[in-house]
């Protein structure tokens, strides 16, 4: 089942919403644009997260800023991905957006670009506690240390 926007509000799933009467929609939370990041080095993945490095990033400066509906995106070339988050997630979330118009996209500080919609699931899980949980930003390097390994 899918959770309105109210509900979403309601259980207070979301912080930090810029504005409640303008992103709380019926079937979710529109998410708008904070920062602007670029990657400054290589990242690793492997299966056991003993090797796991996150890419580090620096924040790229907003200097144009103009807003777009989320409708209007896919509309004017421009496409947003990101992962599931998974149940008992807390902490910062970004996604990829790629601009395949060859104009480009000019777009303004704090503009809607995509929509979080929360399912609720039917059944009882242990929540996330992986080495992103608690992260202040979104490619989640500062998250929850994991033990050393020995």
């Amino acid at each position: 089942m899918i959770l309105s926007g109210l509900e979403v509000v309601s259980r207070q799933l979301v912080r930090n919403l810029r504005h409640i009467g303008q992103q709380q929609q019926p079937c979710g939370i529109d998410l708008t644009l904070r920062q602007v990041s670029k990657w400054t080095s290589a990242a690793s993945i492997d299966f056991d997260n003993t090797k796991r490095k996150a890419a580090k990033t620096s924040t790229v400066a907003l200097t144009w800023l103009t807003s777009t509906k989320l409708s209007s995106l896919w509309r004017s070339g421009v496409s947003i991905s990101a992962g599931v988050v998974d149940a008992g997630y807390e902490g910062a979330m970004g996604a990829l957006m790629e601009v395949k118009n060859p104009h480009g996209l000019v777009l303004y500080q704090n503009a809607k670009l995509a929509q979080l919609v929360i399912e609720e699931l039917n059944t009882t899980v242990d929540g996330y506690s992986g080495i992103y949980q608690s992260s202040t930003n979104s490619n989640g390097i500062d998250g929850k240390k994991q033990p050393e390994v020995v």
